[in-house]
């Protein structure tokens, strides 16, 4: 358990034992025992404000509710509480605690931060799952760094985890897709033929209908629907190859399974499905199609299933995988990342799993628009495909551990502006560079410090700059980020631990000789050693390099 997790748990004994009748209201949540962090160490290293929320149940003023929580606190790493402001208790830390992190931290490697929090549970991340017709978006591009960012934390955090991309491969968005490249096919070859509005636009077409080779078909007496479905499964799968050689090669992102749409059809769990829901009275006819209870279990309106020309909506085939997760493939918790677009998608699915007994178990992450910022402005027109600026493109303008970053550092709920000339610069303006050279800077300390003696005296005293402290609390909160982020999905610490990670160990190196006439200090350089660890972890987990040279 995390140091954080333990005084959380002395607390809750602590306020059980001095009020008894607060242990309904913490049992049924009204109340929880939050840590945080004060934003200053002045106020301590830990620091909550339940007394203000007890003090009702305590039938006291906080102040007084705060005072006798912290008189009563004790832990053997907490050197001294205090009671400050209208209620808060700050927790301070024993500095000889501090002084044995780094030495733990050096001995755990890779391992420092992970946690069994999971007990083994089974968790099934889905993500990008844009439809293969064109290009992946800006949009796309921060769901799949978001997506696969949280499968490494909660895989660090000891659950199980898989990621999935759900291939839309049926639909009428599938034809459209064929008939695109035909009619730009026939048109390169000198047939006068129309482009409807309705098909897709831009180069990629083009590049497609220029390698497609065809017969040739007499268009007089075959039909361009019968031509379009006999070469739509040798188009999908070009567009579909190209997206995963970009996922997998470009982004570094292993997906353990792309679920084909169009096996729930051949394989008839949409069927079975429908026959399931029928047998539970969960369907129902009307204006000749076929709709979902789903107002039954907090939808705010029925769904329909099928439609009046037979044709199934995609509700039910989405209703029969998440289905399939739960029973066949065991998991325990499914996560999905869904864009702005698509939020209204997120209550009907939640009814529908509510409805067949899966209640609680799936989270619909929404991650809202992308706005291309340069020069102070909005970037609107692709360079190559003449709509939009792909994700592609960006990550061949800035890079992959630039858009990572970038795409981190804002919690999904809300917009966000993607500053392409800050993410573009070399310099320690631009955040995630600022992290990188504080690692290759450590790497550089350890080169030179390499055969070096070590002066073994390593007491804590009075002298030592208070930034080595600093930087030996920040480095022990590591395994709680882990942990916090598995538990509320907030991606966006991680950069934000990582830049506050590395000012502090700047600040360490401005104050703290490591090396000094011809020897190395053993504390300091422990403590640049942990700091190079988690750096790497962090960046790791972020899926961003940690360069040793820059």
């Amino acid at each position: 358990m995390t140091l954080k997790g333990l005084i959380a748990r002395q607390l809750t004994k602590d306020i059980l034992a001095l009020w008894p009748d607060a242990r309904e209201a913490l049992e049924q949540g009204s109340f929880v025992v939050d840590i945080s962090y004060p934003p200053d160490s002045k106020f301590g290293h830990y620091t909550t404000n339940i007394a203000l929320r007890l003090s009702a149940v305590a039938k006291m003023a906080p102040q007084e509710t705060a005072k006798k929580i912290a008189d009563r606190f004790s832990l053997p790493a907490v050197q001294k509480t205090e009671v400050a402001g209208p209620g808060f208790v700050n927790f301070f830390l024993k500095e000889s605690w501090l002084s044995r992190q780094p030495e733990k931290i050096i001995k755990e490697k890779k391992a420092f931060g992970k946690s069994v929090l999971g007990k083994g549970q089974r968790v099934d991340v889905e993500f990008i799952s844009a439809n293969p017709t064109g290009p992946l978006t800006l949009g796309n591009g921060r769901g799949a760094f978001m997506g696969d960012t949280l499968a490494n934390v909660l895989s660090a955090a000891g659950y199980v985890v898989k990621r999935d991309y759900y291939v839309n491969d049926m639909g009428n968005q599938v034809n459209i897709l064929a008939e695109s490249v035909l009619r730009r096919y026939w048109i390169s070859q000198g047939i006068r033929m129309e482009y409807p509005a309705y098909c897709y636009q831009g180069e990629y077409i083009d590049d497609i209908a220029k390698s497609l080779y065809l017969p040739n078909y007499n268009l007089g007496k075959t039909s361009l629907s019968d031509i379009r479905d006999k070469i739509k499964g040798r188009i999908l799968k070009r567009m579909l190859g190209g997206i995963q050689r970009f996922v997998t090669k470009r982004l570094g992102i292993k997906f353990d399974m792309w679920f084909s749409e169009r096996s729930l059809y051949v394989s008839g769990k949409m069927d079975k499905m429908l026959d399931t829901l029928r047998s539970l009275d969960l369907i129902f006819e009307k204006e000749d199609a076929i709709w979902f209870r789903t107002t039954q279990f907090g939808d705010d309106k029925d769904r329909v299933l099928i439609r009046a020309n037979s044709e199934p909506t995609y509700f039910l085939p989405d209703i029969a995988y998440h289905h399939d997760k739960f029973t066949r493939r065991k998991f325990n918790r499914v996560i999905n990342f869904l864009g702005a677009d698509h939020a209204g998608y997120a209550p009907r699915l939640q009814a529908a799993m509510k409805a067949l007994g899966h209640g609680g178990k799936l989270d619909i992450i929404v991650f809202q628009l992308v706005k291309l910022i340069s020069g102070g402005k909005e970037v609107r027109m692709s360079k190559r495909k003449g709509m939009f600026v792909t994700f592609e493109e960006l990550i061949d303008d800035v890079g992959p551990d630039a858009a990572r970053y970038f795409f981190l550092m804002h919690a999904p709920n809300t917009h966000m502006d993607f500053d392409l000339d800050l993410a573009k610069k070399k310099t320690q303006d631009n955040p995630v560079y600022y992290v990188q050279y504080a690692h290759a800077r450590i790497c550089s300390i350890l080169r030179n410090a390499k055969g070096l003696p070590v002066l073994q005296k390593a007491t804590v005293e009075s002298s030592v700059h208070p930034s080595q402290f600093n930087l030996m609390v920040k480095l022990a909160q590591w395994p709680e980020i882990v942990e916090d982020i598995a538990q509320t999905y907030a991606m966006h610490q991680l950069p934000t631990y990582a830049y506050e990670l590395a000012t502090l160990f700047h600040e360490f190196y401005t104050h703290v000789r490591v090396i000094d006439q011809g020897a190395v200090a053993k504390m300091p350089f422990e403590l640049i050693q942990a700091a190079k660890i988690v750096l790497a972890n962090v960046l790791t987990m972020m899926g961003i390099s940690a360069p040793e040279k820059m």
